[in-house]
């Protein structure tokens, strides 16, 4: 896409990755770049830091009309909604609305796969990359990854790189238009999620199905035959299709009853769903053509990702849990899933309006006790946990609800016993509190360390 000479406005300057690489990518391409944000200059430090000596200009804690009557195309970041009045604006004034991942696949010559899905899907990317990592490939990582940005990794790709890419249903809307899906696509599973965002749940999956929508008949894709959602979407799937389940014990291909057996389940990490990313995973990797040796070793020493299921540390025989990226109440319920000790759980948020289904009769069954954090998740939890506590005949678990992180921390530790699990699983969003869910996790661990000092030996 030719952008020289073009009026390029960057909407969400953000503190991830991508709207600086759009402004980068734009300004060097020769662009005219405006970026503009919401938030304030102060919060927006280091991103605009991370630009300084390009021409770029800055209008920021604001977004004003004139700057989208200006513009010629609009570079959207992922968590910009499609239905913003002011790119309905940049559009009646001939704008094109593109997305940074639709200027990497159209100048991107590496072959891209792709992996998406509402939970698991940075579990599952960070594994199939260092499985093919590990066999000596040339590969790269990028998409929907903390810190990574995605535009400014293309001058380190050739024809000959295999370019992994975790895509969020946000950034998978950008290829829309472009009718792009990567050549190799994994979908984990679909459970709602970002509903306040999507028309219901046919909106949201559809989002996620460009993965695979606008493959050719030589493309791949892997679906987890387990979840209902991308059982189906297996069946539609326009390419070459397999599909893994633990249910059945391996990976097949579409229409072939023949079961390639699940042999890697060697690994540190906890929980059921974490086999299931290690099986995609590894589908994926042996269609790539990885050695199983390379597999199960990169199985047996993968430790996670950070923010998710994360062991921060053990102080005084309590394990300390980090998994600030469960903003569901399926994460929730499913981080609480992945232990057999007994848990304190720290939980709690601001709200997406997605049903708590069983969440909170897990958090009976399984937890010690309960601490949770002020927001309008939290509102909606209190009393679904008050009805399942009279159901199960038990005591409501639940010993406060905090607006100071440090004081619910507190609480949670003085709950505890030797051999528990302290797990921070908030299970709704988190903003109010904190700037996003990694900041959220970056202060548990901080607390945490402090707290291992403390109680280290002298």
């Amino acid at each position: 896409m030719d952008l020289r000479g073009k009026r390029v406005l960057v909407m969400g300057l953000g503190l991830q990755g991508s709207g600086m690489a759009s402004a980068r990518y734009a300004a060097q391409q020769g662009a005219q770049v405006r970026v503009t944000d919401m938030k304030a200059p102060e919060v927006l430090a280091p991103s605009v830091a991370a630009l300084a000596g390009l021409p770029i200009e800055f209008v920021l804690g604001q977004h004003r009309e004139e700057d989208f009557r200006w513009a010629e195309i609009v570079i959207r970041n992922p968590g910009v909604p499609r239905s913003s009045p002011y790119l309905r604006i940049a559009q009646e004034h001939g704008a094109r609305i593109e997305m940074e991942i639709a200027l990497f696949f159209l100048a991107c010559p590496g072959r891209i796969v792709g992996v998406t899905g509402t939970r698991g899907k940075t579990t599952t990317t960070m594994l199939l990359y260092e499985m093919v990592r590990a066999s000596g490939m040339k590969t790269i990582l990028g998409g929907n990854v903390a810190g990574v940005e995605t535009l400014s990794l293309l001058p380190q790709i050739d024809e000959e790189t295999l370019v992994v890419l975790e895509l969020s249903s946000w950034q998978l809307e950008g290829l829309i238009p472009h009718q792009l899906s990567p050549a190799l696509a994994v979908m984990t599973n679909v459970y709602p999620d970002h509903l306040n965002t999507y028309n219901g749940m046919e909106d949201y999956a559809e989002a996620k199905a460009t993965i695979f929508r606008h493959q050719s008949e030589a493309g791949v894709a892997i679906f987890n035959y387990d979840n209902p959602w991308t059982r189906r979407f297996g069946e539609e799937a326009p390419g070459q299709t397999w599909f893994t389940s633990l249910t059945l014990g391996g990976s097949f291909k579409r229409g072939s009853s023949d079961i390639q057996p699940f042999i890697f389940t060697d690994t540190p990490l906890a929980g059921r769903h974490n086999l299931e990313n290690i099986l995609l995973a590894s589908t994926a990797a042996r269609l790539l053509e990885v050695p199983d040796a390379v597999i199960a070793q990169t199985v047996r020493t993968f430790q996670g990702v950070a923010h998710r299921l994360e062991t921060v540390a053990v102080v005084n025989g309590v394990r300390y849990v980090n998994d600030s990226t469960s903003t569901t109440p399926i994460a929730g319920r499913v981080g609480l899933q992945a232990f057999t000790q007994p848990v304190v759980l720290v939980a709690g948020g601001n709200t997406k309006h997605l049903p708590l289904e069983d969440w909170p009769a897990t958090i009976l069954q399984r937890c010690r006790a309960v601490v949770l954090l002020h927001g309008s998740g939290t509102d909606e939890l209190l009393p679904a946990l008050e009805t399942e506590a009279h159901a199960q005949g038990k005591p409501n678990p639940v010993h406060g609800v905090f607006s100071d992180f440090s004081q619910a921390m507190a609480s949670a530790i003085a709950l505890c016993q030797p051999g528990d699990v302290l797990l921070f699983s908030p299970g709704f969003t988190s903003f109010g509190m904190f700037l996003n869910e990694f900041d959220r996790g970056d202060k548990f661990v901080a607390y945490v360390h402090h707290l291992e000092e403390q109680r280290a030996p002298q």
